[in-house]
């Protein structure tokens, strides 16, 4: 604050006030030019929330030596424009300042960094122009630096740029230098496999969402999951955000959920989303590894309401279920050309009976799929079926073809393919996908495929069993077959389906 006796006249570097206005009656002025400590009036300015040209200014430093050269302007323009009276006496409170900086402005060092050389004299007329000082040095210039300049002009290569910036730096040649000991940077092929499978996703219509890492221990408890469960093996933050988000997430079904259960509340009850990011759990008593938590790359993705966008020919598409989440698993293991099974069985957060587990043909689980259960989706306010999956992406990744997927084609149109169907009668509880796999080994080399296409039951088949119908595919790299061909071979199928299922041709 500037005062006098008489009390407060302005706020430095900011504002003037009313006893030091200029009006009609003023015949005598008495100028005052001042510098001001450049983050004191921002801290001023932004608290009394005062913005003015001169607190914008005084903000970005001053040099006190430009005070006596402002009054000096200020005078004259008053004395030509006015016709003002100048009356003896000027006051320097700050005197001439420190001495100016001398840099040494190399020859060598100016072609060094630019790519070309600048004659000496070119530098001496660029820095006189722009208020430097050039006098003759053995290697090249000694520059001194201008008070105006004494904040941003501190180093040789500030004289450079500036020397650059005024001789012209489209005049400097374009070089691309020759790197041999460095390769451009590329994705992993275990990077170019997780985005395949996101992009799979992206394609059948999802979008991706990104949720926090952090997750609320209630989670646990939300997802039913009981005491001794993999996924309560949580990493608990040491100094947390808040309680909501005091642990690293265990699975990414908790991200998903929150995000769809915050797009729900908002009117979007159809929802296709999916997510791909780290997920933590905490390793056993005892067990140690490369980091203190046990950390996989999860994929996940989580359906409710219509399965598929409505369409003129199917104004009401069906309700997103466990064959929904099946499909889209079937769809990135698929374009991973990951040999998996679906295995029957459940978690507490899924459904009784609507829901499987992903395995690889070496038996080791690579996620889940299904819906959630009624008490799960309940939790996050939803009413209807939730279908979801989860995939632990790093195990997958492993499995096509070690990480580094190259495309391997088969001749499909020199010998085309047999078709057949065929019937079978098997226990009730003998999964459909453990028929088509006891079909497509008996039946090697020369079965192809084997896809189950419908299920039948009732009295015709007996109690306790079920008929399961099956496209079969026979195909020889060598010939067109003929049914005689193909008839050992289902010969084969039909022994095996008997002695290894219990079950018997329908006829």
């Amino acid at each position: 604050l500037i005062a006098d006796a008489d009390g407060p006249t302005s706020i430095a570097g900011v504002m003037g006030g009313q006893r030091s206005e200029v009006h009609e009656g003023t015949t005598r002025v008495l100028m005052e030019v001042a510098t001001w400590d450049g983050p004191s009036i921002n801290r001023t300015s932004t608290l009394l929330g005062l913005r003015s040209e001169a607190s914008s200014r005084f903000e970005k430093g001053l040099s006190p030596e430009g005070a006596l050269e402002a009054q000096i302007v200020a005078t004259r323009l008053m004395l030509e424009l006015t016709g003002a009276r100048l009356v003896p006496g000027t006051i320097d409170v700050g005197g001439p300042g420190p001495a100016p900086r001398v840099i040494r402005l190399r020859d060598a060092r100016v072609s060094g960094l630019l790519g070309a050389p600048i004659a000496r004299e070119r530098c001496a007329a660029i820095m006189t122009a722009l208020g430097f000082s050039a006098g003759e040095a053995e290697d090249g210039l000694d520059v001194a630096v201008p008070h105006w300049r004494r904040l941003d002009v501190t180093r040789e290569a500030d004289l450079i740029e500036e020397v650059a910036r005024i001789d012209g730096v489209d005049r400097l040649p374009s070089t691309i230098h020759e790197n041999r000991t460095h390769h451009a940077g590329a994705l992993t092929p275990a990077q170019r496999l997780r985005r395949r499978a996101e992009d799979v996703l992206a394609g059948r219509g999802l979008f991706e969402v990104v949720g926090w890492s952090f997750a609320a221990p209630s989670l646990l408890d939300r997802l039913l999951l009981p005491e001794g469960d993999p996924m309560r093996r949580v990493v608990e933050l040491e100094n947390p955000m808040s309680e909501a988000q005091s642990i690293l997430r265990p699975t990414i079904l908790g991200s998903l959920l929150d995000v769809a259960a915050h797009n729900a509340a908002r009117g979007h009850a159809d929802l296709a989303l999916f997510e791909s990011g780290a997920v933590y759990r905490a390793r056993p008593e005892g067990e140690t590894g490369p980091t203190p938590a046990d950390e996989h790359h999860a994929l996940g993705a989580l359906v409710t309401g219509a399965a598929r966008p409505a369409t003129w020919a199917e104004p009401e598409p069906p309700q997103a279920d466990v064959l929904t989440a099946k499909g889209l698993v079937e769809a990135v293991l698929g374009t991973l050309r990951v040999a998996w099974t679906p295995v029957q069985a459940t978690r507490p957060f899924l459904h009784p009976g609507r829901a499987g587990e992903v395995r690889a043909v070496d038996g080791a689980a690579l996620g889940f799929f299904g819906e959630l259960h009624p008490q799960v989706a309940a939790a996050w306010d939803f009413d209807g079926p939730v279908a979801v999956f989860a995939l632990d992406l790093g195990a997958v990744v492993v499995r096509a073809n070690d990480g580094a997927p190259v495309a391997h084609y088969a001749d499909l149109t020199s010998h085309p393919e047999l078709r057949q169907d065929l019937a079978v009668i098997v226990p009730a509880d003998v999964a459909a996908e453990r028929v088509a796999a006891t079909v497509r080994e008996a039946g090697a080399p020369l079965v192809t495929g084997a896809e189950v296409f419908d299920v039948y039951r009732g009295d015709q088949v007996g109690e306790g069993r079920v008929s399961l119908a099956l496209h079969v595919e026979f195909r020889a790299p060598d010939r067109t077959l003929t049914d005689e061909d193909v008839l050992p071979v289902r010969e084969r199928i039909v022994a095996a389906v008997t002695e290894q299922l219990g079950g018997e041709l329908r006829g």
